[in-house]
């Protein structure tokens, strides 16, 4: 225990940077700005999604009260968060246990495999508090008081909040640590991996087409006659999901049977962690080690394919750009977040339209209707903006090398072909959401040809421009330090001031492009004026971006 308890201890520091914080505090109080910053940004639009969903609960719970269910906000709560934390959980896991750096100087330690996953696993489950506690706080409160509970539920109704997010990170864990132990095949493993992940992906988008389910215009009907039924409410979500009912049992049961399910919950989950630590000393190791075994299929050059082979060159940047497709695709973090945007947008597009409500019929006759077409082609841009600029791959480029980077710095390449093959791997991506975002729109909004194929070239050089500043951000201060690569994209402030500076280029063509409808300029004026503000945008950030490269390069040190 002592052995864990420090490796744990070492590990939490390295993580959060708590020795940095305390120097930056202390020491170097220039860079204060930064943690501000960054509070400040929680504070407010933290702030204002909370307000939000705390809102929402109480709705959810006034709702369930006059219909004598106000548990329904508990278990609305406790299964909206465990899904969450399960679906994103899957690739936390595949990264931190099978592609952190420290691994190498870990396994040779005389550590046992249990402790060295359970310390990863502890480190995880505190970042996943972030997530955790602002969604089951909120109802855990609004219950506890619209109820008048007594000192029993708010002591059970702590240790719940507090182990919610074990059951579903132990499931993550275990379905990683047998992936990984049994494809034995490095390039197939990474592909299982991004595979694994994105399947956790459908299955939540796969949950919001369950919650459409409902009879359309006979929803209250529906939800009494569910209530009324010899299950209930409650009884019938959590046949689906038993923790939800477990936790939510626990705190609105009174006596023994409220004990009973707090018991049952708590037990379930230990049970849970124990044999986690044991598939990790079986199994956890022997998956890592596996991995890293590189088998090539033993094949006879004849001189001439020598000869052959070694005549043959490409250009440096297709090259660099190989080379940034292959690092992009190997971790399963940097595919979800490039690949998630593009994924998510088009399903929640299609969703609404999909459900056949009134409303939906009165946006697209609307978006139809050459009165209004400009402008539902301007604001299907603006989604399609914000959409394909979500992915956070131009930003964190530099970042995401880490300490490989002294390799970027030694290879005969120069900072230039280097940047442009970063530049042109996130455009790609760029174009190919751009694409994706605008098919279920040109169908489903009935925008002409034309018009599709000019807001994608506009869109383009929108992303380009974004992918730029992205580049230029992650130059002046890369994130080179890191053990986790979800720390290179998920502890980086890159990532926070790319987005500011892309939100603010979007509201400049946002608001051009209305105050240009507003005064009646012709469509293809309006087309053009665009393009020209993008390009002027666009150009001296590219040279500034090349002249940056050759600066920073050979002065960036790790």
């Amino acid at each position: 225990m002592k052995t864990f308890m420090s490796l744990l201890k070492i590990t939490l520091n390295v993580h959060f940077g708590i020795s940095a914080l305390k120097y930056r505090f202390t020491k170097e109080k220039k860079r204060l700005w930064e943690p501000i910053l960054i509070i400040l940004s929680i504070i407010i639009g933290g702030g204002a999604i909370l307000t939000l969903y705390s809102l929402l609960l109480l709705g959810v719970f006034m709702g369930g009260q006059t219909i004598g269910h106000p548990e329904i906000v508990l278990t609305f709560a406790f299964m909206a968060t465990q899904l969450l934390v399960l679906i994103f959980g899957i690739f936390y896991i595949m990264s931190a246990f099978y592609f952190s750096n420290d691994l190498n100087i870990l396994i040779p330690l005389p550590l046992k495999p249990a402790e060295v996953l359970g310390v990863k696993f502890i480190i995880i489950l505190i970042s996943e508090y972030l997530v955790a506690l602002p969604m089951l706080l909120p109802a855990f409160i609004i219950y506890g008081i619209g109820t008048w509970a007594d000192i029993f539920y708010w002591l059970k109704g702590l240790i719940l909040v507090l182990m919610s997010p074990v059951f579903p990170l132990v499931i993550a864990a275990i379905f990683a640590i047998l992936l990984m132990r049994f494809v034995n095949i490095r390039k197939s493993k990474d592909l299982m991996v991004v595979v694994g992940s994105l399947l956790g992906l459908f299955a939540g988008l796969g949950i919001n087409i369950l919650t459409q389910s409902l009879p359309q215009g006979n929803e209250e009907e529906f939800i009494k006659n569910l209530i009324m039924s010899n299950t209930g409410l409650i009884e019938a979500i959590g046949n689906r999901f038993p923790p939800s009912i477990w936790a939510t049992l626990a705190l609105s049961s009174s006596g023994w049977q409220g004990l009973g399910y707090f018991l049952l919950f708590v037990g379930f989950s230990i049970v849970l962690l124990a044999i986690l630590l044991w598939l990790g000393n079986a199994f956890f190791y022997k998956g890592y080690l596996s991995g890293e075994e590189i088998r090539g299929k033993a094949k006879a050059l004849s001189a001439e394919d020598v000869e052959k082979g070694a005549s043959k060159a490409s250009s440096p940047v297709i090259a660099l750009f190989k080379r940034e497709w292959k690092l992009f695709m190997r971790t399963p973090i940097y595919v979800m977040n490039g690949l998630a945007g593009m994924i998510m947008v088009p399903f929640f597009i299609i969703l609404p339209f999909a459900t056949k409500s009134e409303d939906m019929e009165v946006v697209t006759s609307l978006a139809k209707d050459p009165k209004y077409a400009l402008i539902a082609l301007f604001v299907s841009l603006g989604l399609m903006l914000f959409a394909s600029s979500m992915n956070l791959i131009s930003c964190t480029s530099i970042s995401r090398e880490g300490r490989t980077f002294w390799i970027s710095k030694i290879i005969p390449a120069s900072p230039r072909d280097q940047i442009l093959a970063k530049l042109l791997h996130s455009s790609c991506l760029s174009l190919v959401a751009l694409i994706i975002i605008a098919l279920p729109l040109y169908f489903l909004l009935g925008i002409l040809l034309y018009r599709l194929i000019i807001i994608v070239f506009i869109g383009f050089l929108v992303n380009v421009l974004i992918n730029i500043v992205g580049l230029i951000v992650d130059l002046l201060r890369p994130k080179l330090e890191w053990n986790d690569p979800q720390e290179a994209i998920k502890q980086n402030l890159n990532a926070f001031l790319a987005m500011i500076i892309s939100l603010i280029i979007m509201l400049i063509i946002g608001g051009v492009s209305i105050l240009l409808l507003i005064k009646g300029v012709s469509e293809f004026f309006i087309y053009g004026i665009l393009t020209l503000i993008v390009i002027v945008l666009l150009v001296p950030s590219y040279y500034g971006l090349l002249a940056l490269a050759n600066k920073k390069y050979n002065s960036l040190e790790i």
